[in-house]
C-alpha cells in the first residue's frame, strides 16, 4: 500500500480548565531577562517549523517548536521520568482530539545562558510522528506560558529570532501595527481581527506553531475558493490571499471546521514579524510578496532506477520485483543493478546473517547486508541500505554526494551493535552526510568501537565533507559503530555510514 504522509499540522493545543490556558493580560510588572538572539532554522517559514533549543539545567537540550498557538509548554511524555512528581492531569483539546494529560512543575528552561521565564507548569504529550522540517523531532512545544512575557521578533530575512524591549526600541521599522485580541469569549489565545481572505472582523489566531500558510472557517474557505477574493476598492482578485487591504499572491488558506480563523509561519514568514506580547500588539513589515522558497531538498539521480524506487516507495514487492527483472535484463551500469537488488532485498524483508554467523568462505561482506544485535538513531527508525520511508527526503537512495549500494542510516545520536566473535580481520568504508542536508546540518562525529575501546573518532563532519576509515578486527567479538552530534544543536544531522565493509 501507499504509504500515507501526514497532512501539514497547525498547533492549536489548548488547555481546559487549566492555569497554562494563556491570558494576555495576565503580565508580571518586572521584565524578565532578554536572551541574546538565535540563529533560526533553516526551515523555518519554507515548510517547517519554528525551532529553539533550550537547555535544562543539568546541560541536557531540547529542540522546541516555538508556538504561539499553544496555550501551555509541552514536553514529550519520554522527558516525564524527569520532571518529578505528577501534580495532575490536563485536559487538552487540539483540533476535535481530546487527550488527558499528566502536569508537572516546570523545570529551569535556558535559552543560551539566559533563564526563561515560565508558567510554573509543564504537560507531558505524546509527539510520536511530529517533524520539524529540519531533520529531527522535537521534544515539545514552547508555549504561551512562556512566549507572552516576551516581546519576539522573527526576521526570517536574516535567519535571526530577537528578544526585544519595546520600551527602548526603534519602531520605525516595525510595519503595520495590529492589536492582539483573544481569539473569541472563551479562548484568550492572541489572535488579531483579521483573516487570510482580507475580511475584518473574524479573529484569526497568531499561530507560529503552524507550517503552512494558515485555516479559513468554512464560510470564509467558500468564499476564497469561489475565486471571489473582494478587497475595499471593490476589485476582485482570484486565487490570491489578504491581509488589511494588502494583497498576496500564492496562498493557500486550509479549511478547518472550528469556530476561527488562523495565520501560520508560512504566510508570517514574508514579513519581518514582531509579536509585542506584553503591549499586546504584533507588528508586520512585509518584505517578500510570495511565500518563502522551500528548502532545497537535493538529490542524486540514477539513470534506469525511476521505475524501481517508484515501487519501493509505494511499498509494493511485486512491482519492485518485476522493475529489478527489467534491470538486471537491460544495460544499466553494475551500481544501478546492485542497489537495486539491495532495494529490493531490504523490502522483501530477506532474513540477515550477523556477522558472527557468515560462512568463512565469504572474504567480505557489507554491514548493510548483516544482522545488527541492537540499534538506535536520534530520528525516524533505524534502515540498512535505503533511507527509511519519510515525508523530508522522497528517495530511498544512499545519497551523499554519490550514491552507495550499502550502508547505515545514523542520523545523530545513533549506534549499531554487530557481533563478530572475532571472525574477522579488518572494516572499511566511508561516512558522511545525507546531499539533501549538507547545507543545513549543524555537523556529526563519527565513532568506532571495538570490544567497547574506541578505536576510531573523526573530525566534526559538515557540509559535503567525508571520513574514511580502516580497522584492524583481529580477535573482536563485538564491533559498535556510533555517531555523536558536533555542535549543541542536532539539526539536519542526517548521518551515513557508507559501504562499511567487513574482510577476513
Amino acid at each position: 500500500m501507499p504509504a500515507t504522509l501526514p497532512p501539514p499540522r497547525p498547533s492549536g493545543i489548548i488547555f481546559l480548565g487549566l492555569l497554562l490556558l494563556c491570558s494576555c493580560a495576565a503580565r508580571e510588572t518586572a521584565r524578565p531577562a532578554l536572551p541574546a538572539p538565535v540563529t533560526m532554522n533553516a526551515g523555518a517559514g519554507r515548510g517547517g517549523d519554528l525551532l529553539v533549543t533550550l537547555r535544562l539545567a543539568t546541560g541536557e537540550e531540547l529542540p522546541m517548536i516555538l508556538d504561539t498557538g499553544t496555550g501551555g509548554t509541552l514536553l514529550d511524555k519520554s522527558w516525564a521520568p524527569k520532571l518529578g512528581k505528577v501534580l495532575g492531569t490536563a485536559d487538552e483539546q487540539g483540533w476535535g482530539v481530546h487527550t488527558k494529560d499528566d502536569i508537572y512543575a516546570a523545570p529551569k528552561f535556558y535559552l543560551g545562558d539566559t533563564p526563561l521565564q515560565t508558567g510554573g507548569y509543564v504537560v507531558t504529550h505524546d509527539f510520536q510522528g511530529m517533524t520539524d522540517g529540519t531533520g529531527h523531532p522535537a521534544a515539545g512545544i514552547l508555549g504561551l506560558d512562556v512566549l507572552q512575557h516576551y516581546c519576539l521578533q522573527f526576521d526570517f530575512a536574516a535567519g535571526q529570532i530577537r528578544f526585544l524591549d519595546p520600551a527602548h526600541a526603534d519602531k520605525q521599522t516595525w510595519g503595520r501595527a495590529f492589536p492582539i485580541v483573544p481569539l473569541n469569549s472563551k479562548d484568550s489565545r492572541p489572535a488579531i481581527a483579521w483573516n487570510l481572505l482580507g475580511a475584518s472582523g473574524p479573529h484569526s489566531l497568531i499561530d507560529s506553531g503552524c507550517s503552512f500558510d494558515g485555516w479559513l472557517m468554512p464560510l470564509y474557505y467558500r468564499q476564497w475558493t469561489n475565486q471571489s477574493l473582494v478587497l475595499p476598492d471593490g476589485e476582485v482578485h482570484a486565487f490570491k490571499g489578504a491581509l488589511a487591504g494588502q494583497i498576496y499572491p500564492d496562498v493557500h488558506p486550509h479549511q478547518i471546521n472550528v469556530e476561527s480563523d488562523g495565520i501560520g509561519i508560512r504566510f508570517l514568514a514574508r514579513h519581518l514579524v514582531t509579536v509585542d506580547f506584553p503591549d499586546e500588539t504584533l507588528y508586520l513589515a512585509r518584505r517578500s510578496i510570495g511565500p518563502l522558497p522551500a528548502l532545497d531538498m537535493k538529490s542524486t539521480r540514477l539513470d534506469g532506477l525511476d521505475p524501481l524506487l517508484d515501487a519501493i516507495l509505494m511499498e509494493d514487492l511485486a512491482a519492485a520485483r518485476s522493475e529489478l527483472a527489467k534491470v538486471e535484463q537491460g544495460n544499466a551500469d553494475e551500481l544501478v543493478k546492485t542497489v537495486a537488488r539491495k532495494l529490493v532485498a531490504v523490502l522483501a524483508n530477506e532474513p540477515k546473517p550477523a556477522p558472527a554467523e557468515v560462512p568463512a568462505a565469504v572474504p567480505g561482506f557489507p554491514l548493510g547486508d548483516s544482522r545488527a544485535e541492537s540499534t538506535a538513531v536520534g530520528w525516524l527508525q533505524p534502515a540498512a541500505n535505503r533511507i527509511p520511508l519519510n515525508e523530508q527526503v522522497g528517495s530511498p537512495l544512499l545519497d551523499s554526494g554519490k550514491i552507495y549500494a550499502t550502508g547505515l542510516f545514523a542520523h545523530a545520536p545513533s549506534r549499531y551493535v554487530y557481533n563478530l566473535d572475532g571472525k574477522w580481520r579488518t572494516l572499511h568504508g566511508e561516512a558522511g552526510l545525507h546531499t539533501a542536508f549538507q547545507d543545513m546540518a549543524s555537523g556529526v562525529v563519527f565513532v568506532i568501537k571495538t570490544d567497547d575501546h574506541e578505536v576510531f573518532r573523526s573530525d566534526p563532519i559538515r557540509g559535503s565533507a567525508h571520513t574514511t576509515y580502516d580497522i584492524d578486527l583481529t580477535g573482536v567479538k563485538t564491533l559498535e559503530l556510533i555517531v555523536e552530534k558536533a555542535a549543541d544543536s542536532n539539526a539536519g544531522n542526517w548521518a551515513l555510514w557508507l559501504d562499511p565493509t567487513l574482510s577476513r
